[in-house]
């Protein structure tokens, strides 16, 4: 059986657990779930997607905006609008027709300047830490049908997490890393769609849809004497957690280096024990951390990366592949315009030199990045 998107696989959770402390500003999670007899045989670098359900509080305020109840069957539709929010169609984040509906609908001068405006960044601006629930409320006297609302929403769509396990070293078990995102404003607590259903719904045992997403580009390498750098702050360490097992578990001799930055070390070292491990068994033969807010300034992984230029100069020499697993809008950019410094300076070259050199690597597939 081929699990999708469209018929996912039922899977079981067998445990969760806190990696970050419970006074840290991020809530990180471990998660392992039982592929029973799914048949679902992955890889490190692949994937894994979670097809959530929506926050039956925020679906009850919803209907209470519409003046609706949830037994309600829409026109058109063989299901209550209730299970219809639940489990079909996305009810967070604003799509563009329906904050046009509602720009068209109200008078929000801050709003239609977002949108009439040439700077894309205001309307980005200005969407920002927003729902639906709080378009609609920018005039509480709107009235909205149900099925015009409908028409407005996208489909409910799966969240992808980069998988933290390797398939070897733990047979017919998947394990994800999930920031639970959460956050505050105007009196309202607001909370990421899959991550706190994970979080605040499932337990030990709970069933969620899951299936596999392969990535064929993002691989360890099937030269197992070849070293790699992996680059992961945060829960960009997902992968090469995996790489690490799956390195271990075949014993391969190639080299590995791993850097990995959070805000402290303290609160936010997640996978601390199971890194420190790699390290004594002589999996892990280099690791660099860098914790943000443990100094007056702030350092991050692309600053150890320029403070070991000259090493990791070397090993790339020696045929090294560079992963980096993370944030794309920042700390990708971040890091390669690091790693065209450390280009530059080891081989005393100009900029566009160590961009062709860089553009090189990536063409050879030496410079991986699964970034989001």
């Amino acid at each position: 059986m081929i699990w999708n998107r469209k018929k996912p696989y039922l899977a079981k959770i067998l445990r969760s657990k806190l990696l970050s402390s419970k006074v840290s500003n991020k809530e990180v999670i471990h998660y392992e779930i039982s592929l029973g007899d799914s048949g679902i045989s992955y890889e490190p670098g692949d994937s894994l997607g979670v097809v959530p359900v929506n926050d039956h509080d925020l679906i009850g305020t919803l209907l209470d905006r519409l003046e609706i109840a949830p037994s309600i069957i829409p026109l058109g539709y063989n299901s209550s609008i209730f299970e219809l929010l639940e489990t079909n169609f996305e009810i967070l984040t604003p799509t563009n027709r329906l904050i046009k509906f509602i720009n068209n609908n109200i008078v929000n001068k801050e709003l239609n300047d977002a949108i009439l405006s040439d700077d894309r960044n205001l309307l980005i601006k200005f969407k920002y830490g927003k729902d639906i629930l709080d378009f609609m409320n920018m005039d509480k006297n709107l009235k909205i049908d149900v099925n015009l609302f409908l028409t407005l929403l996208k489909q409910l769509q799966h969240r992808a997490y980069s998988i933290t396990s390797s398939n070897l070293a733990n047979p017919n078990e998947v394990h994800l890393t999930v920031s639970t995102q959460r956050w505050q404003s105007n009196s309202r607590n607001y909370g990421g769609v899959c991550s706190t259903f994970l979080a605040d719904k499932c337990s030990k045992g709970s069933k969620i849809k899951i299936f596999l997403i392969p990535n064929k580009i993002f691989k360890l390498p099937s030269d197992q004497s070849k070293p790699i750098i992996m680059i992961g702050p945060g829960t960009g360490i997902a992968p090469f957690i995996s790489f690490l097992q799956e390195r271990e578990f075949l014993k391969s001799p190639g080299k590995n280096w791993l850097f990995f930055g959070a805000q402290t070390k303290k609160n936010d070292f997640i996978y601390k024990n199971e890194i420190l491990n790699f390290q004594n068994s002589n999996i892990l033969h280099k690791l660099d951390t860098a914790f943000s807010r443990d100094q007056f300034e702030k350092i991050y992984v692309q600053d150890k990366m320029y403070e070991a230029g000259f090493e990791i100069f070397q090993w790339i020499e020696e045929g090294a592949i560079l992963y980096v697993c993370g944030d794309a809008i920042k700390m990708a950019k971040d890091v390669d315009l690091k790693l065209q410094k450390i280009i530059e300076e080891q081989l005393k070259c100009t900029s566009q030199e160590s961009f062709e050199y860089i553009k090189k690597l990536k063409k050879e597939k030496r410079y991986l990045l699964d970034v989001y």
